[in-house]
């Protein structure tokens, strides 16, 4: 029912991204079910808009400020984000997907971490970088020290896009994120976080990329695309140490 990091694991990280197998996780019972059974009085989720804005959360799961394009705090606070930080020891965050990338940022020294949603429009805002920075903010933590595990998602395999976009990636992170544009070019977004979080300081032996096509295997995962937007979603999630 979870897939885990083994550079996570290693450090004894308390995380998962569930498999289709755990049910919907947009579900209350089922979101409920999972932090019970991982020992958290609750897992924080948010109401993701595929935009940039980051959230830290307090221990009592509420807002305490946001991170925004600027990567400085944003008062009128909503509880709108596409990435969350756990900054207080017990505190659990978490995003959903049903193809976007899930990425799972945490900081052995500190013991902070941070679950961010990045679909294509979340990749060309860089938002797996803000989550990097968002966690400097919370606790100081030095990029260099952070691990990133990267989640199933839709894979270059099955992620046709429009030339324009296609051409538009290929400027902004490089001609190997993208085919050339063309009648089917294809999109590897995992390749575009990754890229993102090199920038941002993390080393690449601190990335990890956790396997796995969410539109190839139907069994294992659901799909957006796959399934026309009629489907569950996943939950990615990470806990503070």
């Amino acid at each position: 029912m979870l897939l885990a990091s083994r550079l996570l694991t290693a450090k004894g990280v308390v995380h998962g991204f569930t498999l289709r197998a755990a049910g919907d996780l947009k579900s209350p019972q089922d979101l409920e079910r999972l932090a019970e059974g991982a020992g958290l009085a609750r897992i924080a989720t948010a109401r993701q808009v595929h935009g940039d804005r980051i959230a830290i959360v307090a221990a009592d799961g509420a807002h305490k400020e946001i991170f925004a394009a600027t990567g400085a705090p944003e008062d009128g606070i909503d509880d709108a984000a596409d990435g969350l930080v756990a900054a207080e020891p017990g505190v659990a965050v978490g995003v959903y997907t049903a193809d976007c990338v899930p990425v799972l940022l945490f900081d052995p020294e500190t013991g902070v971490g941070a679950a961010v949603h990045s679909g294509w429009r979340g990749a060309r805002l860089s938002i797996a970088a803000r989550g990097v920075r968002a966690l400097q903010h919370a606790a100081g933590a030095d990029p260099a020290n952070l691990i990133a595990a990267i989640g199933p998602s839709i894979g270059r395999c099955c992620y046709e896009v429009g030339a324009g976009l296609a051409e538009a990636f290929r400027a902004q992170f490089g001609d190997e994120v993208a085919d050339a544009p063309g009648p089917a070019a294809h999109l590897d977004l995992r390749l575009v976080v990754e890229r993102t979080l090199r920038a941002a300081g993390i080393s690449a032996e601190h990335i990890e990329q956790v396997p796995g096509c969410t539109s190839c295997d139907a069994a294992s995962f659901f799909s957006y695309r796959r399934e026309h937007g009629r489907t569950g979603r996943h939950l990615a999630w990470v806990a503070a140490q």
